[in-house]
């Protein structure tokens, strides 16, 4: 019996998935095409039950199947990952060109050294370098990278690093203004390489 066959007896549209049960239902059973669809439409001896029961089965083993295949493939993906890691010999990055985090963290710890908020840091580099209050953007954060043997760069996370101010020739801030980006260190001002 074809689908359309089926359809035009019951009235009943199944899925695919529906129709391959129907059709394992009507292999075994006991008449022809009509005798079939009545029994379907009358669900006789729980005939259009069973065959739902049987599609739901059907379902959910395929369903678990499923989420087992994706659990082995991601547990596999998770493992390429890691050999590729390994492969590729990320180290930690040491940027050269900008202030370390050494050098930050002396600062920091250093009697009589103060964070700044955003607002002091904006008035300090307006008295200092004349730059426009309202082009400022103070950086708090600054990124944190690994190379590889490639010498490609990733972001592995960031160093909390808040202005701080000392004295007039030990401090620091990071800041953008328009579209440069600025170091300050001990009243030297430098760009920020990226």
């Amino acid at each position: 019996m074809e689908l359309r066959e089926f359809e035009q007896r019951t009235g009943y549209f199944p899925t695919g998935e529906e129709y391959r049960t129907i059709e394992k239902f009507y292999m075994s059973f006991d008449g022809d095409k009509d005798a079939f669809c009545k029994a379907y439409k009358r669900n006789t001896d729980g005939l259009a039950e069973k065959i739902q029961r049987k599609t739901n089965l059907e379902y959910l083993k395929t369903s678990q199947q499923n989420d087992k295949e994706i659990t082995r493939r991601d547990s596999e993906i998770e493992a390429l990952k890691k050999q590729l890691e390994h492969e590729q010999e990320w180290r930690p990055y040491t940027d050269t060109e900008n202030v370390s985090q050494k050098e930050y963290e002396a600062l920091a710890s250093a009697s009589g050294s103060k964070k700044l908020t955003d607002d002091e840091a904006k008035a300090l580099l307006y008295d200092w370098y004349g730059f426009a209050k309202e082009k400022i953007t103070i950086h708090r954060t600054t990124p944190i990278y690994e190379v590889n043997r490639h010498n490609k760069l990733r972001k592995i996370g960031e160093y909390d690093r808040p202005p701080i101010y000392n004295a007039t020739d030990y401090n620091y801030i990071r800041f953008d203004c328009g579209c440069m980006c600025y170091e300050l260190q001990d009243d030297t001002l430098r760009p920020y390489m990226h």
